[in-house]
């Protein structure tokens, strides 16, 4: 076996990617994380209040300390990049990022979740940074005492509306399907909160203004066109799986890359985990899981052809 190939390239920054690193690393693997930034999509999250041994915290303090937990073992970092293709020489990955370095490996975890869903509606190119966003945590305190919408009534939305009521004078919440989902307890709070209201069958067509958002405009539910002054509007519909980084992967309508139970995609050698997987909800505790998976099968796999 070759001395610089290493036993496992982990591609990601967030729980699935530092989950794995770490449980790969107490596997005694030589284990190498690749990511462009760390934290991933909880660095988003006001509040997280679901996940076990953690009543209350914000989802920045939980990125750290996974980042933090990861480099008490012995893992290797090469941060600042993205990768742009994963393929296999014979027994051998070889992972390439966008200056053309090649790192290679026995085995490979990609674990590098998802970005933000876009509407795809005019304006909002236009707009964006100058009134449409994609992070209410991020931006929203720029909003204080405005009037804000939030298009969508799922998870990232109906929490979106929650951490936004607090800081603007008014919340609209357009929720295409007509009811809102994500967890009760959420749900429950945007309903309790007197400046949050939820037009529902709220298709947006548009977004208007001159230079900085002034409004949007939507379909209501009997089909006619609805205008909405907002000065900010924050689109919360869900995400798109980062799995175009490689052809070794299948995926299935979503984009999401297809495993087995053992996180394995269609190549040997190659696992996938966390919410670019087609496995299981979009959860924190779910993504841990399967990088736990990912990592003690791909040490398996390592050690059966190093043997």
């Amino acid at each position: 076996m070759t001395e610089d190939v290493r036993d496992l390239i982990i591609v990601g920054g967030a729980v699935a990617a530092q989950t794995s690193a770490i449980y790969a690393a107490r596997s005694g693997m030589d284990v190498l994380v690749i990511a462009d930034e760390y934290g991933g999509q909880i660095n988003n999250t006001d509040v997280v209040e679901n996940y076990t041994g953690f009543k209350h915290i914000s989802g920045p303090e939980l990125a750290e300390n996974y980042l933090e937990h990861m480099r008490d073992y012995d893992v290797e970092e090469e941060k600042g990049e993205k990768i742009v293709d994963i393929r296999k020489n014979n027994e051998i990955f070889e992972v390439e990022n966008e200056s053309g370095d090649v790192f290679e490996s026995y085995s490979v975890i990609i674990a590098t979740g998802g970005h933000r869903r876009k509407l795809d509606v005019p304006g909002e190119e236009e707009f964006e940074n100058k009134g449409v966003g994609y992070c209410a945590v991020c931006d929203g305190p720029l909003y204080q005492g405005e009037t804000v919408a939030v298009i969508g009534g799922g998870y990232a939305g109906t929490e979106a509306a929650v951490y936004l009521s607090d800081i603007a004078e008014k919340v609209y919440v357009l929720s295409r399907s007509g009811v809102l989902k994500g967890e009760e307890i959420t749900r429950e709070k945007v309903k309790e909160a007197e400046n949050v209201e939820v037009l529902e069958e709220a298709l947006t067509q548009e977004f208007y203004g001159n230079n900085l958002l002034e409004g949007l405009k939507y379909e209501d539910e009997n089909g006619e066109l609805q205008e909405l002054e907002v000065t900010g509007a924050f689109v919360e519909i869900g995400t798109v799986p980062n799995s175009d980084i490689t052809d070794l992967v299948e995926t299935n309508e979503g984009g999401y890359i297809k495993v087995d139970r053992e996180m394995q995609t269609g190549t040997e050698g190659l696992f996938a985990a966390g919410d670019v997987a087609d496995w299981g909800a979009q959860q924190l505790i779910v993504s841990g899981g399967m990088a736990c998976q990912a990592a003690l099968n791909a040490s398996d796999y390592v050690k059966e052809r190093k043997s």
